[in-house]
């Protein structure tokens, strides 16, 4: 039987919240004292709760007042307290049934809100622990010698791309991959990728696709080795560590191949692209689930400019909603490819919060729908940025709507099916169509090309260091030499970017979206283990 005494306290705090009347402060200490009876006392709570907290979610009185974001999250959170409290799984699907309306007809504080609640949702996630490995000596060794220790013959010396030396190899279609230090890594920091490829090889992991985990070299038994020489020149753009500290390892021939490079995987209908694309997805919630976090499936950064002294260090924090910096550059050389998820120096052990793990997923689906976008605008890369009237580039026509849609849900049915070994079932709560046509209207046209070098950052800066920074932006010296570091803002077409310089984001729909695929996720775990 119910207390009568909780029967009218709840009452009197469902009747405050439906009462206009009611000022801002009345309404949050009534939301304040539904969420404790329904921790404290979670048979109290019943369907006309829910539904009390939904309509106030949606209610858009609060949405532009200052304080409703925290009015909405404590509402959301609510509602998240009678999902984890309640012993009746009718009552859970009734508050999740609430918040996944709101996530499907509001957008702004009550969306994210909604959305970071169902992304805190408990469930056991428990990466897993790397053994640790000393690199006390190291040996210096020949490129020859490599060679000789490993019984490696070789096609051809080899090729840089980026750090890593390539050259493939006589036999059975492969590469041999050395990947070198940068100057201020540490042998310590370069060992982190092979543990993780011995890790994934020897730990009885089971993949259903295909996902090629490359083989780690030990050289004199050591995984990080020093080089002596170089089979070929070194680019003059590349800056190494100066001991050429590096390990290697032997990479099936695609390694290199990436999901979009439209030459290489572009039509009929985009089949090669989804097919990769769908499965580096599949791939990266099935590690993610198993508590292997992969940091960077591509480089998003909210400005690089400030990366030195900002608190985020220009990282893109994609939750926060703000500008996404050169979003088409970040896509060029992404960690997935035709052989799965590469660059092994980028999983962590997850062993924490699930919101953290909520923003985890979230930089995946976002850095996979951008890849989306990337592989239509690889159709004709010399398409960007302003054309000879000065008038943003327009390359929308590059664009298939319907092949983008389907993209789009296939990332997400993938994900979830790696992330909840089950397929996804009912509806999306956002609109695919709407989606698409946003993405294609902000990433086909280049509205967004400036970057600011701030006097405060110039100032940080050596000359070295400031010539530098504008080489890398495409400023010649001799228009170096007409600047003065430290003087004014510099004004850098480095884009497109999406957004202005310190702005929002210009297209919050993906971030939205982004929030609630992550979500989902979340929820589907979270179901499967409790019910």
């Amino acid at each position: 039987m119910k207390d009568p005494f909780l029967e009218r306290q709840k009452a009197h705090s469902e009747d405050k919240l439906k009462n206009k009347a009611c000022d801002f402060t009345s309404r949050y200490f009534a939301v304040y004292d539904l969420q404790c009876l329904a921790e404290s006392n979670p048979e109290i709570i019943g369907p006309e709760t829910t539904l009390i907290l939904e309509e106030l979610l949606k209610d858009p009185e609060f949405s532009l007042q200052r304080g409703g974001f925290f009015l909405f999250r404590l509402a959301a959170d609510t509602l998240a307290c009678i999902i984890t409290n309640s012993q009746e799984k009718t009552m859970a699907d009734q508050a999740y049934c609430a918040l996944k309306n709101v996530l499907a007809t509001t957008t702004g504080h009550a969306h994210r809100v909604s959305a970071e609640a169902l992304g805190s949702l408990p469930f056991s996630v428990h990466g897993p622990g790397l053994k640790d490995v000393t690199t006390n000596n190291v040996p210096r060794v020949s490129w020859q010698q490599i060679l000789d220790e490993k019984g490696l013959r070789i096609s051809y010396p080899g090729a840089f791309f980026g750090r890593s030396l390539v050259a493939p190899l006589d036999q059975a279609d492969k590469l041999l991959v050395l990947k070198l230090a940068r100057p201020n890594d540490s042998p310590h920091s370069l060992i982190t990728e092979t543990l993780w490829m011995e890790h994934l090889r020897q730990g009885g992991y089971s993949f259903p696709l295909r996902f090629n985990i490359p083989l780690p070299m030990k050289i004199e038994n050591s995984y990080v080795f020093s080089l002596k020489d170089m089979p070929v020149e070194l680019p003059g753009t590349l800056d190494l560590h100066p001991k050429r500290y590096a390990i290697g390892f032997i990479a099936d021939r695609d390694y290199f191949t990436y999901a979009n490079d439209y030459m290489k995987n572009g039509p009929p209908a985009g089949e090669g692209f989804k097919d990769i694309i769908f499965r580096n997805a599949r791939l990266l919630g099935r590690l993610t689930s198993l508590g292997i976090v992969h940091s960077a499936p591509i480089p998003l950064f909210h400005n690089r400019v400030q990366r030195g002294r900002r608190r985020d260090h220009g990282l893109y924090e994609w939750f926060r909603a703000g500008r996404l910096d050169r979003w088409l550059d970040s896509c060029s050389y992404p960690n997935l490819g035709l052989t799965g998820i590469r660059d092994f120096e980028h999983f962590i052990t997850f062993k924490g919060p699930n919101r953290h793990l909520y923003r985890h997923i979230g930089s995946h689906i976002l850095s996979l729908l951008l890849l989306a976008s990337s592989y239509f605008r690889n159709k004709n890369r010399a398409r960007v940025g302003f054309d000879k009237h000065g008038k943003p580039v327009d390359a929308r026509d590059l664009f298939d709507k319907p092949i983008l849609k389907e993209i789009i849900q296939g990332i997400f049915f993938n994900y979830y099916h790696g992330f909840v070994e089950t397929e996804f079932s009912g509806d999306l709560p956002f609109n695919l169509d709407e989606l698409a046509c946003r993405m294609i209207d902000e990433m086909g046209v280049d509205r967004h090309m400036e970057e600011m070098l701030r006097v405060a950052d110039q100032k940080e800066m050596t000359k070295e260091d400031f010539r530098f920074c504008l080489r890398e932006r495409g400023y010649c010296d001799d228009e170096i030499d007409k600047l003065q570091k430290g003087i004014k803002d510099i004004v850098l077409h480095t884009g497109p970017h999406l957004g202005g310089f310190n702005e929002s984001i210009s297209l919050p729909e993906l971030i939205e979206s982004v929030g609630t695929m992550s979500a989902l996720c979340i929820v589907g775990r979270y179901w499967k283990e409790r019910f």
